[in-house]
């Protein structure tokens, strides 16, 4: 392929949406250029290749560290190396799992011979005496952020900016993280994506937009709109590149949900926030899917 493609025809050809190409790219895994005629990406025959082989190796959930590391010399040798080092990461967690699994049944044989007694301090201390080696008794417990949670988002008043095309995201995106920097704004700005009409279908023109939340009293430009963002209970999720299947995640798992359901009176949002590199420069950002909730 000697001519770059667009990224509404890439996406159509090996079956990633226009989103996931964007993510991707912000994570610095290749480059596109631009269309002067039509404003749209392109890629060239180097990006497509780094695009066939992320997409190969995200299939096995490779991480996309290592998947930086592959496109780094692009060799079977390097790949291998790369599955290789997976496997064994694998390997550890299911040695971690099973000796978690231990511990706990070892706690319910506890609990099981302590049946009628009465909680007391006494007995925690032996039973903590028991069951936790003092080597780990400092040891914290990350929470697991591929689970979805439910966080309360406060009212906010955005300034707002739509686009309609086969790829408007750019288009709804960069109009306002523009304006928020050169307000002096950035520092304190929550920027959410959302859906807009015409809604979204195969190989049609849709709809996108982009909210940033700014302070009362800040004058907003004409070629914006002010939106109310009225806040309350949403179930958040942390997106992986397939921003798509992330959504089908989420939804799937509120679906199932004893407590909660959705609310399909507020609109949902994907929160980009900014991944910061160490010397304060912006790499890219994560995206926060968020869907309104209430309670059954």
């Amino acid at each position: 392929m000697n001519t770059p493609v667009a990224i509404n025809k890439l996406s159509g050809r090996i079956g990633l949406t226009s989103r996931t190409l964007r993510h991707w790219e912000d994570e610095g895994l290749f480059k596109s250029g631009r269309n002067p005629d039509s404003g749209w990406r392109t890629y060239d025959d180097e990006a497509v290749l780094c695009i066939k082989l992320t997409a190969l190796l995200r299939r096995f959930d490779i991480p996309i560290k290592d998947i930086k590391a592959v496109l780094k010399n692009k060799t079977y040798r390097r790949m291998q190396e790369v599955v290789s080092g997976r496997i064994s990461e694998l390997s550890a967690q299911r040695l971690l799992n099973l000796q978690q699994e231990n511990r706990l049944k070892a706690f319910l044989s506890l609990l099981q011979e302590r049946n009628q007694l009465p909680i007391s301090v006494p007995s925690l201390d032996d039973i903590e005496a028991d069951v936790i080696p003092l080597k780990e008794k400092n040891i914290i417990t990350e929470e697991i952020m591929s689970n979805p949670k439910i966080i309360v988002l406060p009212a906010m008043r955005t300034i707002s900016n739509t686009a309609v095309g086969l790829s408007p995201e750019d288009d709804a995106m960069n109009p306002i993280f523009s304006w928020i920097k050169s307000s002096g704004l950035s520092g304190t700005a929550r920027f959410f994506g959302f859906n807009a009409e015409p809604w979204p279908e195969e190989n049609k023109p849709y709809g996108y937009g982009m909210c940033a939340a700014i302070p009362d009293g800040v004058s907003i430009p004409d070629k914006f709109k002010e939106m109310k963002i009225g806040g309350g209970m949403y179930m958040a999720l942390e997106s992986d590149d397939d921003i798509g299947g992330s959504w089908q995640k989420l939804m799937q798992y509120l679906s199932a949900h004893e407590v909660f359901e959705a609310d399909k009176t507020g609109p949902c949002f994907e929160e980009h926030i900014a991944v910061m590199k160490p010397d304060g420069s912006k790499e890219g950002f994560c995206i926060v899917l968020l869907e309104p909730v209430k309670r059954k």
